[in-house]
């Protein structure tokens, strides 16, 4: 059988194209995922250049569109935001969006991640991916060998540096605990006068009963302390030696471990990374460590208490203060952080995966008054019904009108009587139910602060 011309065209464009798709197999398949994720990633990043020199002058964190297309901003100033999703709802996408906006707008930041994931996506995925030429301090409990080193004690007083060390550790009886806190100022104020740098070594080689009365000695043979106040010091070593004893020996667990290389009195403190305007990065251990990584949060809480105490008297023009999974280091100090932080120019913008995970932490008052101290709400999927209800709740209600009709039945026949009633009443803005349906990426946002609530797709930055 014989081809006419056209035919024979096609027969050598489709020889072509089988040549042509056995080739770009193979290029496909020579791509393997690490540098088609690198190349996506180098794709995002130059959108992310084009869209920072595009972004208009007011200060606004793009968090993603509303289902018609409308782009969603949350003002940099906003009276605190609280980001709340389950597993795998996109959280951590959600809070890369003002990891993105305080990198642009140029402002420090201090982040604490509760939860300690190390991997792709993950917030330290996230910050060493967008961070470009910013300073970033990151303090790792899963790597403690390699992490950056951390003195807490930093640009305090001896009471407060007390205060954090009492912080590091629980106790049962109040008597204990009274004499330890006696016994830690006395030595830190002795420190202190020797012109020793205070750090959590320092402290900790000098507080068994044996280096504290050496110290007391040298300081007055040095003529820095007099006789009577040595004098003291001994009568406090006798009074509470046993006491001293059990608490150097929980303090040493701690700095003798891996985690003890953390603290050095070289380290930074949160107030020297946000006076430098840098990033600094806290990434917790709580499946390691599940007993101490709630301490060192309550640690990282009260040096971050002291930063903005320290930013009342230096104020910047904006700090982000992002707290994610802030169940695992729950506190009445993280409340009263929150609570003082906006007038230091800090917005604190706080996550968890449910409310149930507060209470469960802390309490039903601590879950009320992180709801209280927060003006925006960013709500992704919640799966327990309590939870929707609550969200639902917090949200509002709006007007409606709730109308019945009365009807007959006769000869198997149904018919409208003409009669019926209308009332007032409240339905929810947004019903439990489109909260617990939710996808992943999606949200509802409110803003209490500009009387503003849409339904969000979550924009993701990389």
């Amino acid at each position: 059988m014989l081809y006419g011309a056209p035919s024979v065209f096609i027969v050598i464009i489709a020889g072509i194209l089988f040549f042509l798709s056995f080739e770009i197999f193979g290029f496909i398949n020579s791509i393997d995922n690490k540098n088609i994720m690198d190349f996506e990633r180098d794709v995002k990043k130059s959108y992310r250049k084009y869209r920072k020199q595009e972004k208009i002058s007011d200060d606004k964190t793009f968090i993603g569109v509303t289902p018609n297309k409308k782009d969603v901003y949350v003002p940099n100033d906003a009276k605190h935001i609280f980001v709340c999703g389950t597993t795998g709802s996109g959280k951590t996408v959600a809070l890369s969006n003002f990891i993105e906006s305080g990198i642009d707008y140029d402002y420090p930041m201090l982040i604490i991640d509760g939860k300690g994931d190390i991997g792709t996506n993950s917030i330290l995925d996230i910050v060493t991916t967008m961070k470009e030429d910013r300073k970033v301090y990151i303090i790792n409990l899963n790597n403690p060998n390699i992490s950056d080193k951390y003195n807490p004690f930093k640009n305090t007083s001896p009471t407060k540096i007390k205060d954090m060390l009492m912080s590091m550790t629980e106790w049962s009886e109040d008597f204990y605990r009274l004499n330890v806190d006696r016994y830690l100022q006395r030595l830190i104020f002795l420190l202190d006068m020797s012109g020793e740098t205070i750090s959590f070594k320092s402290i900790v080689e000098n507080m068994s009963a044996e280096k504290f009365l050496l110290l007391s000695a040298k300081l007055e043979k040095d003529g820095i302390i007099t006789k009577q106040e040595n004098v003291f010091n001994i009568d406090l070593i006798k009074n509470s030696e046993k006491i001293v004893e059990g608490s150097y020996a929980r303090f040493s667990t701690l700095f003798e471990s891996e985690l003890g290389s953390i603290f050095d009195g070289r380290g930074v403190d949160i107030l020297t990374a946000i006076k430098e305007n840098a990033i600094i990065l806290f990434i917790l251990n709580p499946l390691t460590y599940p007993e101490i990584s709630p301490l060192i949060g309550n640690l990282i809480i009260l040096d971050s208490k002291k930063a903005v105490s320290g930013l009342f008297d230096d104020k910047i023009k904006r700090a982000f203060f992002i707290f994610d999974e802030i169940n695992v280091y729950a506190s009445k100090e993280l409340l009263n952080l929150v609570n003082k932080s906006r007038s230091a120019n800090v917005t604190s913008i706080l996550a968890t995966q449910s409310l149930s995970d507060l209470d469960e932490a802390a309490g039903v008052h601590f879950k009320e008054q992180i709801i209280e101290n927060c003006n925006n709400y960013l709500i992704l999927r919640q799966n327990s019904d309590i939870n929707a209800e609550k969200f639902a709740a917090i949200i509002g209600t709006r007007n409606s009108m709730d109308i019945t009709y009365q009807i007959k039945s006769e000869k198997g026949m149904t018919s409208d009587t003409g009669l019926g009633s209308m009332r007032n009443t409240r339905e929810f803005l947004y019903h439990p139910d489109e909260i617990k349906n939710l996808k992943t990426g999606e949200a509802i946002f409110i803003s209490k602060d500009n009387g503003y609530h849409s339904r969000v797709n979550i924009n993701k930055p990389i």
